[in-house]
């Protein structure tokens, strides 16, 4: 029981130490996340079109 406590303890000192980002810069990360993710989804759906139009024509369906 006593490791737990001596765990726990030393966790609490450690995330003192942690150097946490202001509420700008998680903004700016999450923006910055969620447009390249609708990019990239963007660039993934063009290249199935294409793909799927070129099968298309090839097999005649």
């Amino acid at each position: 029981m006593k490791k737990i406590f001596t765990f726990l303890k030393e966790s609490k000192a450690e995330l003192k130490k942690v150097n946490w980002p202001s509420k700008e810069e998680v903004l700016t990360s999450t923006r910055i996340v969620i447009i390249s993710i609708l990019v990239i989804a963007g660039v993934i759906a063009l290249i199935d079109y294409v793909i799927k139009t070129v099968v298309f024509s090839i097999i005649g369906g």
